[in-house]
C-alpha cells in the first residue's frame, strides 16, 4: 500500500491515489471536489444523498456507489481497493464502512486533517486556531474572527461553523488565518501525532459535558501540539486537565479564563472590568483593561452565557498581539446571532 505520509502538501504527488469518501453531504462534496482537483482516483460511497450532488460527482470525475444496507459493503468499494478513506464528520467510529477499513488497515482521514495536509495551497498558509467544546462554539469562534478581524488581520471562521475547511484552504485569496470551529464527530478523526497531526497556534476547550457519549480525552486532541497558548475554562476542571496531560509545542503557555479574579496567565473580571493579566510583561503585577460589563452590555455580550465565551475569544485575540483598544472597539461592533 502507498505510503501516505509524504502527502502534507497541495504540491505533493496525489495523483492516482484511489481515495473512498464516505457521505455526500457538504463536507463529503468538498472532500471529492478537493481530491479530483488533485487527480486522484475517488469513489464516494453514501446511504443517501442529493440527486444533484449524485449528477456532479461525475462532472467533476468521481465515482458514486449507493450504500441502502447500512450492514452491507457495497462491492464497488471492494473492488475499488482504496488506499485511503476519507470519512465525513457524521460516521462513527464503528459504522461497518470505518470498521471494514480500519480492519484492512487502510488509513482514515476526516475532513479536517485532509484540509490541514493542503493547507499551503496559497502561500503563505494561514495560521490555525481550534475552538471546540461541549457547547459554545459557535458564537465563540464568530467572536474571536471578528476580534482579529477588528485587528486588522484576514480571518475566517472555518469548521462546523462558517466555511468548510477544505473551501477555506482552497480559497484563491488565502487569508492570515483560521478559527477552526471543531464538533466533537470531528475531533474524533484527527490525528495526536503524525504527519496528519495539526500543529495550530492557540486552541481553546470551553467545557466538556461528562455526560455525554463523548470521552473527555477526545476533546484533549485540540490541544495537541499548539504553538502559543491552550486556552482552558477555570470553571470546567476537565479543560485544565486536558490541557496538563496535552504535549505541546515549545514556549507554548496554558490561559486559564473565567468570571472572577484573573491570576497570572488568566483573562478574567475585576468587578465590572475585563481584564487581561496573560499577555503583557508585567502579569506579575499588573492587568490590562479589554473592556467593562456596561458596555459589553450594550452588545448584547454581558449575559451569564455570553461572558465566558467573550473572555475565551478575547484570549485567542490577544495570543495574536490585537491590542486591548482594538479588542474593545471590535466587542463593541459584534452582532450575536438571535437566531
Amino acid at each position: 500500500m502507498r505510503d501516505l505520509d509524504e502527502l502534507t502538501s497541495w504540491y505533493a504527488d496525489w495523483g492516482s491515489l484511489r481515495v473512498a469518501v464516505l457521505g455526500l453531504g457538504a463536507t463529503g462534496f468538498a472532500a471529492a471536489d478537493t481530491l479530483t482537483e488533485l487527480r486522484c482516483a475517488v469513489l464516494v460511497i453514501a446511504a443517501e444523498a442529493d440527486e444533484e450532488r449524485i449528477d456532479l460527482l461525475s462532472v467533476i470525475g468521481a465515482q458514486f456507489s449507493p450504500q441502502p444496507d447500512r450492514e452491507v459493503i457495497p462491492p464497488d468499494l471492494v473492488s475499488f481497493d482504496p488506499e485511503l478513506v476519507v470519512v465525513s464528520p457524521g460516521y462513527a467510529r464503528d459504522h461497518p464502512l470505518v470498521v471494514w477499513a480500519r480492519d484492512r488497515g487502510i488509513p482514515i482521514w476526516g475532513d479536517i486533517e485532509l484540509a490541514w495536509r493542503l493547507r499551503d495551497k496559497v502561500a503563505p498558509p494561514a495560521h490555525w486556531n481550534l475552538v471546540a467544546g461541549s457547547s459554545g462554539v459557535a458564537p465563540t469562534s464568530l467572536l474571536a474572527a471578528h476580534l482579529l478581524v477588528g485587528g486588522g488581520r484576514r480571518y475566517v471562521v472555518a469548521g462546523s461553523v462558517g466555511m468548510l475547511a477544505l473551501d477555506a484552504v482552497r480559497d484563491p485569496v488565502g487569508f492570515d488565518g483560521l478559527i477552526v470551529a471543531l464538533s466533537p464527530a470531528q475531533l474524533q478523526w484527527m490525528s495526536r501525532t503524525g504527519p496528519g497531526a495539526l500543529r495550530p497556534e492557540v486552541s481553546v476547550c470551553l467545557s466538556i459535558d461528562l455526560g455525554s457519549d463523548v470521552p473527555a480525552e477526545t476533546f484533549g486532541r485540540v490541544y495537541e501540539n499548539t504553538a502559543i497558548a491552550c486556552v482552558y475554562n477555570q470553571a470546567d476542571e476537565a479543560t485544565m486537565h486536558l490541557v496538563e496531560d496535552a504535549e505541546v509545542q515549545e514556549g507554548c503557555r496554558a490561559i486559564g479564563f473565567g468570571l472572577g479574579a484573573p491570576g497570572r496567565s488568566d483573562l478574567g473580571m475585576v468587578g465590572d472590568i475585563v481584564v487581561d493579566r496573560a499577555f503583557l510583561d508585567e502579569r506579575h503585577s499588573t492587568a490590562l483593561e479589554l473592556t467593562t460589563h456596561g458596555e459589553l452590555a450594550e452588545a448584547d455580550l454581558a449575559t451569564a452565557e455570553r461572558l465566558p465565551q467573550v473572555l475565551a475569544a478575547c484570549a485567542v485575540a490577544r495570543a495574536h498581539g490585537v491590542s486591548p483598544a482594538e479588542v474593545r472597539t471590535a466587542l463593541a461592533t459584534f452582532m450575536p446571532a438571535t437566531g
